[in-house]
């Protein structure tokens, strides 16, 4: 199974659907998502400073249904709150990763020795002589896509298992299939133009879509 494998199961039209589905307003809750991840992007409104990791963004990624440990918070917004912006700057905001073309941007922007490869060891407290504060992958990639929402993917047990990602690196994945050819982004535009979300990036735009037909498998 692939990405591609996995858009193509879902028909294009119910998967406007679903993207509407999940932008829909509560009705137990008026003024909010039915689903609080449609809150994920702008949760706690501008500016969202693009070299920092704030409160706001640790809140933000709970809307996606995962916690932040007090110490976990404590240490990335405190004791290593200089080397993540030290680290943030250090990745272009801008950069989608549709646009690391060839194997020496990847390995420059993405690989084991990039900013981006740090910072989510920094996450993940991947030194081995650091003690861990329970982050797992899933809540360190949604912090980094919420700073880095077009470079970034979401790692989340159910896309994974929709796409047959397995134990691959997420990151080099989604590069190779967006790079393929032009249905992924081509799909990713017909969804935020439905759901008049043209800020979504064309990660989260298919994350949506492949999240909202997996839960449901």
């Amino acid at each position: 199974m692939t990405i591609h494998d996995a858009l193509h199961q879902i028909d294009p039209e119910k998967g406007k659907q679903l993207a509407a589905q999940y932008f829909e307003e509560s009705y137990s809750f008026p003024g909010t998502g039915t689903f609080t991840g449609s809150h994920f992007e702008s949760f706690a409104g501008a500016p969202n400073p693009v070299n920092e990791v704030t409160a706001a963004d640790l809140l933000a990624v709970q809307t996606l249904a995962v916690t932040v440990s007090s110490r976990a918070a404590l240490g990335i917004l405190e004791t290593y709150a200089q080397r993540i912006s030290e680290l943030l700057s250090d990745i272009d905001p801008t950069l989608k990763l549709e646009e690391v073309r060839d194997e020496g941007d990847f390995e420059a922007v993405l690989g084991k020795n990039s900013s981006a490869q740090a910072l989510w060891d920094l996450l993940r407290r991947n030194n081995p002589e650091a003690k861990r504060w329970n982050l797992g992958a899933t809540t360190a990639s949604k912090i980094m896509a919420r700073k880095r929402p077009h470079l970034i993917p979401i790692d989340d047990s159910v896309v994974t298992r929709v796409i047959g990602r397995g134990t691959a690196s997420s990151w080099r994945m989604w590069r190779d299939e967006l790079l393929a050819d032009n249905y992924l982004i081509e799909r990713a535009d017909e969804i935020k133009e439905h759901v008049e979300r043209t800020d979504l990036s064309t990660l989260r735009a298919l994350d949506i879509v492949l999240w909202q037909y997996g839960k449901t498998l």
